[in-house]
């Protein structure tokens, strides 16, 4: 019998297990594939398990920045004379609290109920504004001489409230059944948010331990150049996470308000719903001024043409306020990320999480931008070429030159 030494070493077992692993995780994920109703339930219902813990985590998240504020500047006078460092977290966290409740009380029982109160007044001129228009577009055809047969019907068709009432209760009528569904729904997610609140307390309090348990795992299990690696990518990605989300919360309620004082100083109607609508969408970068502008000026193009002309005139400018001055000062170069990438970011994240994804693909892809533009110069630098993007633009024909005196490479002829 032939006997053959394989010469079996701890690293050909560790080979072993990872082969192991990667065979296992893509059998894993072509029956998930396969079975791709089953897999969306059971992910819906491992995600409702963790709500309340996702819920509290970004309450924990957004509050942290004021509760540090209050923590080192307000509640100083704690530790005079010993350390505290207890007593300041508990008073930071109670004020934090006892502001953003104020704040949520503020909305809820002031800013809600005039904005339904303007929607409900919008709704009861929808007829008037409707029949307005049409009789501006019928003298404008008669006055030019325009044909237009398809819109005879529409202009001849004029609606009134009662109309109007009527085709929302038969609306209201077929979306009955929904309703005990939906209260269930709004039950489970209020029961969600108060345990929420709980836990967002507890990593507020604890924050420091957790993260020194976190990173004892890593260290644990990894190696010292890999965790170091892993605790500098998330320190990176807090730094961006944090830097962009709040500073766009704040830049929007600026935006917000001062888009509310425009509109009373220059009497438009609907001025709380519209600056509500405005600052809320300007959450979203780069495309979130349209988002709210357009819907904007079309209700006040029924109440008065030269008021939407205005409006879209004051935000043209406040936007550009915002986008030149305010933002830059509030955000900095938060993201570090170019306009294109920003618009990419938008449109990926956009499509593929709707509206949070939106919001949160930019800090999302800065992070990522940040990794690979840190892993070139890394690669560059080894190789002895320069970093800098301008020491391989090529413009007329000539090389621009950054920090090198002779370019990595010589440009094209045709260029």
């Amino acid at each position: 019998m032939l006997f053959v030494n394989l010469n079996w070493t701890k690293r050909d077992t560790k080979r072993a297990v990872w082969v192991i692993l990667v065979a296992f995780a893509v059998l894993l994920l072509f029956f998930a594939m396969k079975n791709w109703s089953k897999t969306a339930a059971f992910a819906g219902s491992v995600a409702k398990m963790f709500r309340p813990f996702t819920i509290g985590f970004v309450m924990a998240y957004l509050l942290n920045a004021p509760m540090m504020f209050f923590e080192r500047h307000v509640f100083k006078f704690a530790e005079k004379k010993k350390p505290r460092p207890e007593t300041r977290r508990s008073l930071a966290i109670l004020l934090t609290w006892i502001l953003t409740g104020t704040v949520l009380t503020f909305f809820f029982w002031i800013i809600i109920p005039q904005v339904v109160e303007s929607v409900e007044l919008f709704i009861s001129r929808v007829p008037d504004y409707y029949n307005s228009l049409v009789a501006a577009a019928q003298s404008l055809l008669d006055q030019y001489n325009l044909d237009f047969s398809f819109l005879e019907e529409l202009l001849q068709t004029s609606i009134t409230t009662e109309s109007l009432v009527k085709k929302l209760t038969a609306y209201a009528s077929a979306l009955l059944p929904q309703l005990a569904n939906l209260s269930m729904q709004v039950g489970g997610g209020l029961m969600d948010i108060s345990i929420g609140v709980i836990i967002s307390i507890y990593l507020m309090f604890s924050k420091e331990t957790l993260i020194g348990q976190l990173k004892k795992v890593i260290y644990a299990y990894s190696k010292r150049e890999t965790a170091d690696r892993l605790v500098s990518v998330a320190r990176e990605s807090h730094r961006v996470f944090s830097g962009f989300i709040n500073g766009k919360l704040i830049d929007s309620v600026i935006v917000g308000v001062l888009c509310y004082i425009l509109m009373l100083l220059f009497h438009m109607d609907y001025a709380l719903l519209i600056s509500f609508l405005v600052g809320v969408t300007n959450v979203i970068p780069f495309f979130g001024p349209f988002f709210g502008a357009v819907p904007s000026a079309l209700i006040l193009l029924m109440v008065d043409p030269i008021d939407s002309l205005w409006f879209v005139v004051m935000i043209f400018v406040l936007q550009q306020f915002d986008g030149n001055i305010l933002t830059p000062k509030i955000l900095g170069d938060s993201t570090g990320l170019p306009a294109l990438w920003v618009m990419f970011a938008i449109l990926i994240g956009g499509g593929l999480f709707g509206i949070m994804g939106m919001l949160i693909g930019v800090p999302v892809f800065a992070v990522i931008y940040s990794l690979l533009r840190e892993s070139f110069d890394v690669r560059l630098t080894k190789k002895g070429l320069p970093t800098a993007t301008n020491s391989y633009v090529v413009i007329k024909g000539r090389q621009e030159k950054a920090d090198i005196e002779t370019p990595p490479c010589e440009p094209d002829p045709r260029d």
